[in-house]
């Protein structure tokens, strides 16, 4: 059976509701990029490169299911997004020159506080599976694919604020 959205569903809130979830995938699938690029010398090179591979398949199933479902994707919206997180790498984080080890800091909170976003948005669309038409086993993985993402990023997390505030500070190694 083909996706669709019933007449049971506010078709208008939930295109708003998948819009900004594509948004927001598009904002936090940026800035994963940038700290796969950016932290190349820490330890979770690997851990950041393959987040990277896992946010963009998600962003495209999400932005599959937008268009399956007939949907607005509301690209303004998409941009507004990208320009915002390119804004957000402006902050000198009190270095100008140099990279900041309090960045992965942040970075990762900002990343832990995004995947339980999403999260959200695989439970709320695994509660309207079945009235959808969608296969409910897709996003019951994709929730367990958001706690292993999250239990990364905390590792990142441990990893940076047990390092980013000593003198002389560094993220490596």
């Amino acid at each position: 059976m083909a996706p669709r959205i019933p007449e049971t569903i506010d078709r208008k809130l939930l295109g708003i509701y998948l819009s900004d979830h594509l948004t927001g995938s598009t904002a936090g699938l940026g800035r994963v990029e940038r700290m796969a690029k950016d932290f190349t010398d820490t330890p979770f090179r690997a851990e950041l490169a393959r987040l990277v591979e896992e946010l963009t398949r998600e962003r495209e199933l999400l932005r599959n299911l937008i268009h399956e479902l007939g949907v607005p994707q509301r690209p303004h919206r998409q941009a507004a997004a990208w320009l915002a997180e390119h804004a957000g790498r402006l902050k000198p984080n009190g270095r100008i020159v140099s990279r900041s080890p309090l960045t992965l800091v942040l970075e990762s909170e900002l990343m832990r506080a995004a995947v339980l976003g999403k999260i959200g948005g695989w439970q709320t669309i695994l509660e309207h599976a079945a009235e959808l038409g969608l296969d409910p086993a897709t996003y019951e993985r994709l929730i367990e694919d958001g706690h292993a993402q999250m239990e990364i990023l905390g590792r990142i997390h441990e990893h940076a604020r047990r390092n980013a505030f000593r003198a002389g500070g560094s993220i490596s190694g």
